[in-house]
């Protein structure tokens, strides 16, 4: 079994993005990331903070073969905003 978890990439072009409402998270390691729908992580296994807001997450993506995890965020985002 696959016990070693992905790693968040937080470096170069593959770092954390947000494009309007969508929050866009690459891992190094697809090993544990699982596309069924039974399996995804709940809405509620995120806390996203704007400007030390919370902003709900509304929906969760898993992308194994990209390696990635996508937020759908309750409130869209504006460029410079911090997001935690």
């Amino acid at each position: 079994a696959d016990t070693t978890p992905p790693e968040l990439i937080t470096t170069d072009d593959h770092r954390p993005h947000v494009t309007g409402n969508q929050l866009v998270l690459r891992f190094s390691d697809t090993g544990n990331l699982d596309a069924d729908p039974i399996r995804k992580p709940a809405n509620e296994a995120f806390t996203v903070l704007v400007e030390g807001v919370a902003n709900a997450v509304t929906d969760v993506a898993v992308e194994p073969q990209a390696k990635t995890v996508t937020l759908t965020l309750s409130t869209a985002l504006t460029h410079g905003q911090s997001v935690t």
